[in-house]
């Protein structure tokens, strides 16, 4: 039978020592697949047990707790539920774009405003975080011609990646400029800056699936979602690190 043949497919893999060079396409797929679902059921399953548990404290001692004590157990669940409301997000939006059902809108609109509203809907999910916005060129209103959700997305996955990976008070810098048909928007923070052995695959997703890390609660999917949307927008998304290694700066290049 199939199964039979299955398990002893199996079988004879197990008693073969097989190098890492060596392996199959099709088992390479296998062990990232894996890999994938173990990673993202970690990062659902953690925040939702962090929900649980504060909830469940909260509706069996609510009548000895004191007022702070349940505002904090509320505020853990809210946190955590936001939390696992990105994550969900992010495996969707994976979803859509690698069926290529997402359609780029373009339409006329002001640059600096769409900025702004970025880092407020940042600001809203940090308590201390200090954000600078600049044109590099002009004081006066720059309009661009791009999809401005699918824009507003890619930014507000750096800013959130700049904050929660910066230092206690981080300090973030945008800036923005437009030379012909295209336009860029530059994005520095003050953080510890990337490892140079992940330059090459910060932008992919499967780099966090394949080194298994669970450190940090996340999909790993901000900056590839990113990737996807600046290649949609006909440009794309560059990090480096800065001149006196004092954080880092991701550039996003689109046509506008």
């Amino acid at each position: 039978s199939y199964f039979r043949q299955n398990m002893m497919q199996k079988d004879i893999y197990s008693m073969m020592p097989i190098e890492p060079n060596q392996l199959t396409l099709e088992q390479e797929r296998e062990s990232m697949r894996q890999s994938v679902l173990s990673s993202v059921s970690h990062d659902l399953k953690t925040p939702l047990s962090c929900i649980i548990g504060a909830l469940e404290i909260y509706n069996r001692t609510k009548d000895r707790l004191s007022v702070d004590q349940k505002d904090t157990l509320l505020a853990t669940a809210l946190s955590e539920a936001y939390r696992l409301d990105k994550f969900v997000t992010n495996i969707l939006d994976m979803a859509k774009l690698e069926s290529r059902t997402v359609k780029v809108k373009n339409e006329p609109f002001q640059i600096g405003e769409l900025l702004e509203d970025c880092v407020s809907s940042c600001g809203s999910n940090f308590k201390s975080y200090d954000i600078n916005l600049s044109s590099s060129t002009t004081t006066e209103p720059q309009f661009v011609i791009s999809d401005p959700a699918l824009l507003a997305r890619a930014i507000c996955i750096i800013l959130d990646n700049a904050v929660k990976h910066g230092i206690k008070n981080p300090v973030i810098s945008i800036s923005y400029k437009r030379v012909g048909t295209r336009a860029a928007i530059t994005i520095r923070d003050n953080g510890q800056g990337i490892n140079e052995a992940k330059f090459a695959h910060i932008f992919s997703k499967y780099e966090r699936f394949s080194t298994k890390d669970h450190k940090e609660a996340g999909t790993g999917l901000g900056l590839p979602i990113c990737s996807e949307i600046m290649q949609l927008l006909g440009g794309h998304v560059s990090a480096a690190n800065c001149a006196d290694n004092s954080g880092a700066i991701f550039t996003l290049e689109f046509n506008a």
